[in-house]
């Protein structure tokens, strides 16, 4: 059906043209007043793209994932993010913060690089507006604010995205026998890991320790071992954590803790690993409070790198500080957040060709109708959980 409206034209899929409503989350905020975050679904009216910018796509979920920036949760550190910061800022965003989500085109504003029925891994309005590199792609490509768009997440039946945040994803015959057509839900978290890995050079020969091996820190273990390091040392507070880590061809593995005392001990273990030599590279998969960015340091030689890909406190607790001893060392202290397209679609490609291999990460399958359960089990460890994925009817 082609629809003409106020000098724009969109193509849209007769069946979604037959819904009113759909499911989507929101955040608890009653949750937080008990020191928790929490979900609920709601049927909310379907978005519309009307009158919004050439090229705007509805997309109808097929598969999610909970990324770790989606949790308050305690992450490998303590608890670092509260609910109520969490909550007072996206507790009215439909379909919370969920970014890692494959769909199916189902209306268009016209002209537009997709068609309907279409398969991509699409970014949600939420996420353009919210990552730099990928808010300046939108404007770039449409000469407008990002903010044009409704703010929405893609913890729902429905959302809306653009054209030149999507990619398109092959046909089932064309992927390779043994790889689920869902797994490409995680074309998200390995292009912000590639991004990452960008950042360190070389690590050919080198030794290099990775602190929280949720499913970040899986991926960095994996595409690590690919790059060539000599040695991989992971670090988790979950023994079943590491257990993965070892079918992710880490090296060693160590118990972590959230006590900073404990960091000579697991100092003295990186030592005996590594002959005294400590790690060329640490990267935290955590979340870059002061207990992290504390023991990463610690675990890195002289001159050494830290990079920091695990979020950062929020905007209204204490930020960390460099310790006097490691500044005096001459550590280097790396960045990581806003990958671009380019590198998603890279993402896209290691999966279809079957170069990184993502089967290992997902422990568990839901149906999004029992999202809040998810959402409870990844933030609270529960039953074994590394990464789940969410499907739909």
């Amino acid at each position: 059906t082609i629809v003409h409206h106020s000098l724009r034209s969109y193509t849209t899929l007769w069946i979604y043209m037959q819904k009113e409503e759909m499911l989507a989350a929101f955040c608890l905020p009653s949750a937080a007043r008990e020191g928790r975050a929490s979900f609920e679904l709601r049927q909310v009216p379907l978005p519309t793209i009307k009158d919004l910018p050439n090229g705007t796509v509805l997309i109808k979920s097929i598969a999610l994932s909970i990324c770790g920036s989606d949790l308050w949760g305690k992450g490998g550190c303590g608890e670092w993010r509260r609910p109520t910061d969490y909550l007072r800022t996206h507790q009215s965003t439909c379909g919370g913060t969920g970014h890692e989500a494959i769909g199916e085109v189902v209306e268009v504003v016209d002209p537009c690089r997709f068609r309907i029925g279409q398969r991509v891994v699409a970014m949600s309005s939420a996420y353009v507006q919210a990552v730099g590199s990928i808010r300046a792609a939108f404007e770039r490509e449409t000469g407008e604010k990002a903010d044009v768009l409704p703010k929405q997440g893609a913890f729902a039946q429905y959302f809306v995205s653009h054209d030149c945040v999507c990619i398109a994803l092959p046909t089932d015959d064309s992927i390779s026998s043994g790889f689920d057509p869902l797994w490409f839900v995680a074309a998200q978290p390995l292009g912000t890991l590639i991004h990452a890995c960008k950042k360190l050079g070389s690590v050919m020969g080198k030794t290099v320790g990775i602190i929280g091996q949720g499913q970040n820190g899986l991926i960095a273990t994996q595409l690590i071992e690919r790059l060539g390091a000599k040695r991989i040392i992971a670090l988790d507070i979950l023994e079943d954590r590491l257990e993965c880590s070892r079918r992710f061809k880490a090296t060693h593995t160590i118990i972590s803790s959230t006590d900073p005392s404990k960091i000579g001990e697991i100092k003295k273990k990186v030592l005996d690993v590594t002959a005294g030599e400590m790690c060329d590279i640490v990267i935290d998969a955590v979340g870059h409070q002061g207990n992290t960015i504390d023991l990463c340091a610690s675990l890195t030689k002289h001159a050494g790198t830290v990079l920091l890909f695990g979020l950062p406190p929020a905007k209204d607790e204490k930020g960390f500080t460099i310790r006097s001893p490691d500044f005096r060392r001459n550590i280097k202290y790396v960045c990581s957040h806003s990958p671009d397209m380019e590198t998603f679609e890279l993402a896209v490609d290691f999966l279809k060709q079957g170069r990184f291999d993502p089967g290992l990460l997902f422990t568990h399958t839901q149906p999004f109708k029992r999202f809040p359960e998810a959402y409870d089990m990844v933030n609270n460890y529960k039953n074994g959980v590394i990464k789940i994925i969410l499907t739909f009817d």
